[in-house]
């Protein structure tokens, strides 16, 4: 691919992320689909092989989500979880060792549930709704269950990109 045609692609997808994640901040039925969505944009570059034009879209779509994004909840959770999960996923799976690939997502999805609990109790987050009341080891294995379903969509979504875009 061409230098120019590269550069151009990433801002598509650097642009394509932040309207996702600003419309996950505006429009009420998307709200977190729209985050999980654009925390895959930036694996489309590491598809390619490409982990400088990843990094490039993730760094310039993290800038402009907290400058441009109206509900930052969404533009944080973007940088500190689903647009960054895109290069731990791609570091994990090049061990080709799938038992040990899902250790270390669920170590990784355990400390993101240590950090979420430490942003909680210090103010950080709310929990609202019917998830306030309910006792914390809940939580957790809702939050373990989430995430696999969320890396296995992930999965499947970069095999469609691979399929189509050859």
């Amino acid at each position: 691919m061409k230098k120019s045609a590269q550069v151009a692609y990433e801002g598509l997808l650097t642009a394509l992320t932040v309207v996702l994640i600003w419309l996950a901040g505006s429009v009420p039925a998307i709200s977190w689909s729209g985050c999980l969505c654009a925390g895959v944009l930036p694996a489309v570059m590491l598809c390619k092989g490409n982990v400088r034009a990843g990094i490039m879209v993730y760094s310039a779509s993290s800038i402009l989500s907290v400058i441009l994004v109206p509900s930052k909840k969404y533009a944080v959770a973007y940088i500190l979880f689903f647009g960054i999960y895109s290069f731990i996923k791609y570091r994990i799976e090049r061990f080709n060792n799938l038992p040990l690939e899902w250790v270390l997502k669920l170590f990784y999805a355990v400390l993101m549930c240590i950090v979420l609990y430490f942003a909680i109790k210090f103010g950080f987050l709310v929990l609202g709704g019917r998830i306030a009341g309910q006792p914390i080891f809940i939580i957790v294995i809702m939050f373990l269950a989430g995430f696999v379903v969320y890396d296995i969509i992930f999965s499947k979504m970069i095999a469609l990109f691979r399929t189509f875009f050859k």
